[in-house]
């Protein structure tokens, strides 16, 4: 815990007094957000330590919980690991993941059962509670939505929940100060061993934590594409694990995750526009697309397997079976009768993403330029150009 409020007034104290000249500069709009953002963050994180503090007098049993053969789905972002990850976590008879509330409001037990008793009681009352809270979600991620569905109740990427250690990639938009955070894009390759081990420790007890509360015969699945640079870390720390690494041609990978990530950067007004914010993206695509290929072949061939998003998109149900198959996972009547539903409503998607190569100063062969090994490492078509049009595939 220390160490983590130490990370915190680190970042603070760079965001207050050394800002000048860096992405951070502040401005009237940085100022007002993060005059809203700084106090949210260190109240939340401080009851939540408070949380997992109380988990260990009144919930220590967690400690226990076995982790289970868990599944991680990694890779590139906007390739559709959210469809992936959404389609498995329907499959409730065997899989838990974290849902987007109990990684930002209760990442503790203790957090948990008292926001369930507030549950209980509201609707004893009549939802009031409940009905505002809907109302405020969608407020809040509408903007977000629109690139990548989020709500508070559905699934998300649990990266999220090493914010209390202040080892989030998502607290690169907050505070872009590259050489404070950027291992946590390079992790395996760039973090210290000892902080490495801190981290990962800290993100096992919370899935074990998870599975007390909800059941510790369910397996564990995650999905965070910025797992795509701690496989190792999976491996060392859950070494009965299966890895998923979704793939996608950069064409189509590149555009679309810059037109997200700028929404989510200019949300706090940072100074890195143009070419720069370019190939700041570039270089994190290159690692993420990368480091999970250099590492599978260390892996067992039924602990780690590629999808690639068009065969996912075009036949969900066989992508789906057939990883459940490689991996020795018995699937039952309920998922494949979701499964028929969802394949047609993949087939059929269409997303409100809007995005172009020139906005962000792309073009086709720069994309071929960095990206080469990819093209050819997984046959992606090289003549494949992406319009500036509405994204026509899930991210």
């Amino acid at each position: 815990m220390l160490q983590a409020f130490r990370a915190f007034l680190k970042l603070l104290k760079l965001t207050l007094f050394h800002s000048k000249g860096t992405h951070a500069r502040f401005t009237a709009r940085r100022f007002r957000v993060m005059a809203v953002f700084l106090p949210i963050l260190f109240l939340g994180q401080l009851i939540h330590w408070v949380g997992f503090l109380l988990d260990e007098i009144f919930f220590h049993g967690y400690r226990k919980v076995a982790i289970n053969d868990p599944v991680f789905i990694v890779g590139i972002p906007r390739s559709g690991t959210t469809l992936l990850h959404r389609v498995m976590a329907r499959d409730t008879e065997r899989f838990t993941s974290f849902t987007l509330w109990e990684m930002l409001i209760a990442p503790s037990i203790t957090e948990r059962t008292f926001w369930m008793l507030i549950g209980r009681i509201d609707q004893v009352c009549g939802g009031f509670g409940r009905r505002l809270l809907v109302t405020l979600d969608r407020r809040i991620f509408r903007r977000l939505s629109a690139i990548h569905k989020m709500s508070l109740f559905d699934y998300d990427e649990d990266d999220m929940v090493l914010t209390p250690v202040f080892a989030s990639v998502y607290l690169f938009f907050p505070f872009p100060f590259r050489e404070e955070l950027w291992w946590l894009i390079r992790f395996d390759e760039d973090t210290p061993h000892a902080d490495k081990e801190r981290i990962m420790r800290f993100y096992r007890a919370c899935v074990q934590r998870h599975l007390y509360f909800h059941g510790p015969g369910k397996r564990f699945l995650s999905k965070n594409p910025a797992f795509s640079s701690k496989v190792d870390a999976i491996r060392r720390h859950f070494p009965d694990a299966r890895v998923v690494c979704n793939m996608r041609s950069p064409y189509e990978t590149i555009p679309s995750l810059l037109s997200a990530l700028y929404v989510a950067w200019d949300m706090f007004d940072n100074d890195l526009k143009g070419d720069a914010f370019r190939d700041c993206v570039l270089e994190l695509a290159g690692h993420w697309y990368r480091h999970p290929i250099n590492r599978a072949r260390d892996w067992p061939e039924d602990h780690f397997a590629f999808v690639n998003y068009d065969e996912l998109r075009h036949d969900l149900k066989g992508t789906v079976t057939g990883l459940y198959a490689r991996f020795g996972i018995e699937i039952g009547p309920a998922l494949l009768e979701h499964l028929g539903k969802e394949h047609e409503k993949a087939r059929a998607y269409n997303s409100n993403h809007q995005y172009s190569m020139e906005q962000f100063g792309l073009t086709q062969q720069l994309i071929l330029d960095d990206f080469s090994d990819i093209f050819q490492c997984f046959g992606f078509g090289t003549e494949r150009a992406c319009a500036a049009e509405p994204e026509k595939r899930r991210a």
